[in-house]
């Protein structure tokens, strides 16, 4: 599906507004609909703008095909966006095809809404973890609150989820055909039965511990594992965890975006660990060892004498682990050298010994830079 362009199949450019996405999708769909074609071409054209406009149609998705090439968003884990990103950070969302086609493919007389299976809310949540915590991996636990199915009467808001009795209205299927105007003349849509809500029960004696809802409001715990090598502004999907719908269905999830505290020292770009370290100008002169931090401790660094200053050491397999491999960035130490704030006399004089001692032919750069002066 990443590698399709959604936008040509739709025939709009990528700038398009929704209203021109949603426009460009009924004429599509209508065109290439199988009550009016009859062929294998147009049905998987069909399928094929369907699935475009699953993605374009939804602005989240839409915005993780657009920065990822995928609906599926960040490649962390598991969905990005619709999934994950955390394109649902600031409120749910339910999906425009189910009601666009309703409008579109009753004009054809027949298929109407389709029936899907109610989804709850996702639940949306911040946290932070220490820059140990994201290399590392951890397990935290928290307190939610969150609506969950009623167990007692499964859902069904009925007492011993038995005391029901199947909708004379729509005869349990939770839908029924209305008759509609529309420009194609008088048609038969299809809509959720408003007797029984759509659940195609009628309770006789509602459920005591829910009150016939169904559901009720619960705290409960819950263990979130973060993967090791999961970086700031990713998102943790935890399927299923999130609230229950209000009638029976599937539960919606549980996003947790993950903000990383920072190190004192070490500066994280992907996978890899980056610092920068001042020495005395005298260790890069004359060479030496210094300790640098790694994650969960320190590794010896050796500097070789005459290291200019701003040289770059790459310390291979010292960075953070890559999310769900066994493999690891490295440690990019760039060594600078830092001169003394001042200088006694018996200081100065022997460092004048010593530039005395050194002529221009004993720095490359410096000579060069004179003769290209001349």
């Amino acid at each position: 599906m990443a590698n399709k362009d959604y936008y040509s199949i739709l025939g709009v450019d990528k700038s398009a507004s929704e209203d021109e996405i949603k426009s460009a999708y009924r004429r599509l769909a209508k065109k290439y609909h199988p009550d009016l074609n009859n062929t294998e071409e147009a049905a998987n054209k069909f399928k094929e703008i369907n699935e475009a406009y699953e993605v374009l149609g939804d602005s989240k998705k839409r915005a993780n095909y657009d920065q990822f090439g995928s609906a599926d968003g960040n490649p962390f884990g598991a969905d990005g966006g619709g999934a994950g990103g955390f394109g649902d950070f600031f409120g749910g969302g339910g999906g425009g095809l189910s009601d666009i086609f309703s409008d579109i493919f009753s004009a054809f007389g027949g298929r109407g809404e389709t029936h899907s299976q109610a989804r709850g809310q996702d639940i949306n949540l911040a946290m932070d973890l220490t820059f140990e915590e994201a290399a590392f991996g951890c397990e935290k636990n928290i307190t939610l609150g969150k609506i969950e199915r009623c167990a007692s009467c499964k859902g069904t808001g009925a007492k011993d989820g038995k005391e029901f009795t199947t909708c004379s209205e729509c005869g349990g299927t939770g839908r029924v055909r209305f008759q509609q105007n529309t420009l194609f003349g008088t048609t038969i849509r299809e809509g959720s039965c408003p007797k029984c809500n759509g659940s195609g029960k009628i309770v006789k004696e509602k459920c005591p511990d829910c009150a016939g809802r169904g559901y009720n409001r619960v705290n409960k715990n819950i263990k979130v594992k973060f993967p090791a090598g999961i970086d700031d502004g990713q998102t943790l999907r935890m399927r299923g965890e999130g609230n229950a719908p209000t009638r029976e269905g599937v539960n919606g999830d549980l996003n947790i975006k993950v903000s990383v505290l920072q190190h004192k020292i070490l500066t994280r770009k992907g996978n890899d660990l980056y610092m920068d370290l001042y020495v005395p100008f005298t260790t890069t002169l004359l060479g030496g060892k210094v300790d640098v931090p790694i994650l969960g401790g320190k590794y010896t660094l050796t500097i070789p004498e005459l290291t200019a200053s701003g040289t770059v050491m790459r310390i291979k397999n010292k960075g953070v682990k890559m999310l769900n491999r066994e493999a690891y960035g490295d440690l990019l130490v760039t060594v600078k050298a830092e001169c003394p704030k001042k200088l006694d006399k018996n200081l100065k004089a022997k460092l004048e010994e010593i530039a005395s001692a050194l002529d221009e032919s004993s720095y490359t750069k410096y000579n060069n830079y004179l003769k290209s002066m001349k």
